[in-house]
């Protein structure tokens, strides 16, 4: 895999005669590179390349850029989570498999408390995206997104409405499509 330095830079490798293009993120329910910085970056570095699909990922990305691994909540017994790669699923997921282990068989690890998904999220980006939060729940709008009742946004490029607030979305019918939300729209 090759990953371009930038911030929000792209990555691109191989599968057999297929080249996978990644990147062009963006916040669901914000407008983003959506496939059209893929499909120029392809198009100038692999002028012969040939689309033959094209699709599109939701990714929990924390305020601290670390994962959430470990026991739920406190009072959570027997509840484990992780999440938050950051879009690094393949690495996260076996860092994961181990501290989980560990944690499960009740073994220490020096890791447990780096990923604890009970460390603090006093961050500055946890004001704005209260802040935004806000913005949309007051927002005199439909459709509302039934988790928290945040104004959904449509998105043109993956035809479905999406929730700014919590990453909730919902096909063109109302059907859920991704979480939090537990069912479609009313």
């Amino acid at each position: 895999m090759y990953l371009e330095a930038a911030e929000n830079g792209l990555s691109f490798r191989n599968a057999g005669e297929l080249l996978i293009v990644g990147g062009g993120g963006h916040k669901t329910g914000k407008q983003g590179g959506n496939w059209g910085v893929l499909r120029d970056f392809a198009a100038h570095t692999y002028p012969s390349a040939r689309e033959k699909y094209a699709w599109a990922a939701q990714d929990c990305m924390t305020l601290d850029g670390v994962p959430y691994i470990g026991r739920y909540g406190k009072s959570a017994e027997g509840l484990w989570v992780a999440t938050g790669f950051n879009k690094w699923g393949m690495t996260s997921s076996m860092v994961s498999a181990m501290l989980l282990t560990d944690l499960i068989l009740g073994k220490k690890n020096e890791w447990a408390e780096v990923f604890s998904p009970q460390r603090s999220m006093l961050k500055p980006q946890l004001l704005l995206n209260g802040l935004s939060a806000v913005g949309n729940l007051l927002m005199p709008t439909t459709p509302r997104c039934p988790h928290m009742g945040c104004a959904l946004k449509w998105n043109r490029a993956e035809r479905s409405w999406d929730c700014p607030c919590h990453g909730s979305r919902f096909g063109e019918d109302g059907a859920l499509l991704d979480n939090p939300a537990t069912g479609g729209l009313k």
